[in-house]
Parts: structure tokens; sequence; C-alpha cells
């Protein structure tokens, strides 16, 4: 491994510095001299994945733990076309005991940093949830599970939109728990029912995930209406439940202390009546059902927040907004390369519920450009210049009558 003046240097082109963000860690790339973002996911030296013998041919022929890794992330950094509510992967990579993802670096702020100075409003958290379901939407059309949607996952970028990230990084990690499915190149999360087998990879799981309530549905735990069914999309469903309730509220609907804790929690049900979430309630007690068929697909899921955002406050009070946040982040968050990133999302968007944000919403929701295009160019300026046209043609109606008299 070759070393570079400013920090190490990974894959002989990833010149690492000393910014984190939300566990990862912004290097340059040192041939295209862009940042970016990398991703580590240690790798274990001796462990074969649970009840998964290697593939025969050569190009299984280091498929334990470590080679699994490597491939299934691979195959799921590829396996998703490019999507403006998702994060770019570039490349993956094994060395010095990590397997590395190296993603693209945008201008924004992990939405857990956002949320660690307060909960938003319920309307801001649709919006977020809103952005979020999309990129969920994608990975559900390229076959995949995306298994890793948390505040840590999530950028709220300096446009106010946010973009989900995490995939590679999840099938990875679910690579390493093993269990039945999971063999299965790019299969996120084990797809078969219970058994011993799924049983341990549970277990293991348990080490390498923790206890964070959005990677863990009830389907993921094995209890109740979860125990006979296989983890699939509706999992994703569950995590943006906990999400959205995480960020109405500043709390996880169930205890992180520990996945026992979170397991009969789980269990014991939804139940979160000690904390007001306003209108989300309705949405929030299908998002969190035990059971996974039970639970609205995304599409319904989007429905219901554009309706609920068409119910937002109109106009929206903005000073109120910037009041109701904590003290100093109020208007701008401070970003480590100096950049200023709006708090609430700018007025174009339907944060603002005027008529044209409507007709978005009703179109399907704001066609967010990538975070990579310029700003749309604004017609602020229309309503004064038509107004001076109109005087100017009366004028000349008038001169050409006093001329025609005289």
């Amino acid at each position: 491994m070759g070393k570079a003046s400013g920090g190490r240097l990974l894959a002989e082109r990833y010149q690492l510095t000393d910014r984190r963000r939300a566990g990862a860690v912004e290097a340059r790339d040192l041939r295209s001299g862009a940042p970016v973002l990398l991703e580590a996911v240690p790798l274990p030296e001796l462990v074969t994945p649970f009840d998964q013998a290697a593939q025969p041919g050569p190009d299984h022929a280091s498929d334990d733990a470590r080679g699994l890794a490597v491939r299934h992330a691979t195959t799921a950094a590829g396996a998703v076309p490019d999507h403006p509510r998702l994060g770019q992967a570039f490349q993956v990579f094994a060395e010095d005991g990590y397997l590395w993802v190296a993603g693209e670096w945008v201008a924004g702020v992990p939405l857990a940093q956002l949320l660690d100075r307060g909960p938003m409003s319920p309307y801001r958290a649709a919006e977020v949830a809103y952005d979020v379901s999309a990129g969920l939407e994608a990975v559900h059309r390229a076959g995949l599970v995306h298994g890793n949607l948390t505040p840590a996952t999530v950028t709220v970028c300096e446009d106010g939109a946010a973009l989900l990230g995490g995939l590679v990084v999840a099938a990875a990690q679910e690579a390493l728990c093993g269990g039945p499915g999971a063999i299965d190149a790019g299969a996120s999360v084990p797809t078969s029912l219970w058994s011993p087998a799924r049983v341990r990879a549970r277990d293991a799981r348990a080490v390498i995930v923790g206890a964070t309530a959005e990677r863990w549905a009830p389907e993921q735990l094995g209890i109740i209406g979860g125990a006979g069914q296989p983890v699939g999309p509706a999992a994703d469903v569950w995590a943006l439940g906990v999400l959205l309730y995480r960020s109405v509220t500043g709390v996880p609907p169930y205890p992180e202390s520990g996945v026992d804790d979170l397991f009969d929690a789980v269990r014991a049900g939804f139940r979160p009546d000690t904390r007001p979430t306003g209108p989300l309630r309705p949405l929030l007690d299908r998002l969190l059902d035990q059971d996974p068929t039970r639970r609205p697909g995304l599409p319904q899921v989007r429905a219901v927040l554009r309706q609920l955002l068409h119910r937002a406050p109109e106009p929206l009070d903005r000073e109120a907004q910037l009041d109701a946040l904590p003290p100093g982040v109020a208007g701008f968050v401070e970003l480590p390369t100096g950049t200023r990133l709006p708090v609430p999302r700018p007025g174009a968007l339907p944060v603002q519920r005027s008529r044209a944000s409507r007709e978005l919403v009703d179109q399907g929701g704001p066609a967010h450009p990538h975070h990579h295009a310029g700003p749309r160019r604004r017609s602020a300026l229309l309503g004064p210049v038509l107004v001076g046209a109109i005087i100017l043609v009366v004028l000349v109606i008038l001169v050409l009558a006093a001329t025609l008299k005289g």
C-alpha cells in the first residue's frame, strides 16, 4: 500500500483525509481529483458463512466470507441504475482486512446529524421520506432489498432533498451474516423461510449490524407475523416507518440498547402513545405492522405522503420553522468543507405549498434534478415585465390617438 502527502492511500488512488461523515471517511480520488466517500466493512479472516460451501469453478474458488462479501457488494453496486435519489458507488475493493466502498461525495449532512439537533416537523419528515421512498423503489425494481435505511445512510443535500446510500455496504454485511439465500449475489438479505441455519445467521447479523431499529423488521427477527415470512421489500417499508417516526419525534420507536431489548419491544408491538406524531400516526401504524403482508407497498406510501403534503399549512411560516430549530441551527448548518446547507427546503420545492408545487406533487412528486445538476432558473421578473409591457402598449395607443386627432 502506498503513501501520499496528506493521508493514507488506498487502492493506489484514494487519498484519505481527516474528515468523517456518519461512519465514512472523506477522500480524494487522485485520478480525477474529485472528492469521494469511503465506507469500510471489517472482513473476517477465518469465518465461512453458515451452511455455505465454496462454489465449484475458478470464479468461485475464494468464496469464503471475504470473497462472498466482495462479490455481493460488487453485484449490488452495478445492479441499480443511476437514480437522483440514490448515492452512486464507484468501486469495491478489499484491502488491509476491510471491504471498502468508494462512493460519490455530495454537499450535505447526514440525517443523523440533523436529528441530533432536534426532530423535524411532520411535513418536513414526510418530504424526506418521500425522497427516500423514490430511492427504495429504484432498488426494488432492480430485484434487491436495500436493508440499510438508517439516519446515517440518508444525506440531506444542500438543496434540501434527501439522498439514500448504504446499499453496497448492506450487501457485504448480509453476505457475511450468511444463511440460506445469501449465496445468491445481490440477494441483500436471506429470502428463505426460518430454519436453524437462518437463526444462526440472525445471531451473526446481530453482531455485525447491532441494535439499529430500522434494520430489524419482525421477519428479520423471526417473531409473530414475520416468523414464517421471507425477507423482502416489506422490510424496507418497515425501515421507512422507523425512520419516519424517528425523524418526527427525535427518538426510535423501539429501544436500541441491545438486540434482546429490541426483540422484546418489537414483539410487544408498535405503541408510541407517549410521543406525538401528528398527521403521520395512521401511516406509521401501517408501516410498522408486524405482519409484512399487511404493510403498504411503496406506491401506496408515496400516495399517502403526497396527500399529507397537500394538507401542509399554506403558506408555510418560514420564520416559525426557523424559530423552532435548536440554537445554532436556524438558517444554515456549517459543513466541514465550508459550504452552507439550508435546513428548510427552498421555496421552489413542495414545502411551500404553492400552486406550482402542488401540480408537481400531483404528477408524482418533484422531478428533482440529479444532485450534480445546477438549480433551475426562476422567472422572478416575469410579473413586473408583463405589467411594464402593458403600460407601454397603453401609452403607445394614447400617443397614436393624440396624433391622429391632431
